[in-house]
């Protein structure tokens, strides 16, 4: 899978996938040089993290589930801060 051209739909059905897998529950979320690539991608482009963070967020309320804590997840344990010398732009 070519995480470049993700929209930020698939984005987040793979964020969900990765919360889940850290809540303890049975579903296997995204390998490890994936959540790194989209920690770091998201991390750089903000505009691309909200677009993918509201269609999370959407699905979250749809099926009942903590936003609040969701949102703790992403911005805290998930994402990493861009560094001074990322390129912008893939």
């Amino acid at each position: 899978m070519d995480v470049r051209d993700l929209t930020a739909v698939e984005i987040a059905d793979l964020l969900d996938a990765a919360w889940r897998e850290d809540q303890g529950e049975a579903v296997r979320g995204p390998d490890q040089e994936t959540r790194t690539y989209l920690a770091d991608r998201l991390g750089c482009d903000e505009d691309l993290r909200a677009e993918a963070w509201a269609a999370w967020r959407d699905e979250l309320i749809a099926d009942g589930r903590s936003v609040d804590e969701a949102e703790y997840w992403l911005d805290v344990e998930f994402l990493q801060p861009c560094p001074e010398d990322h390129p912008t732009g893939d």
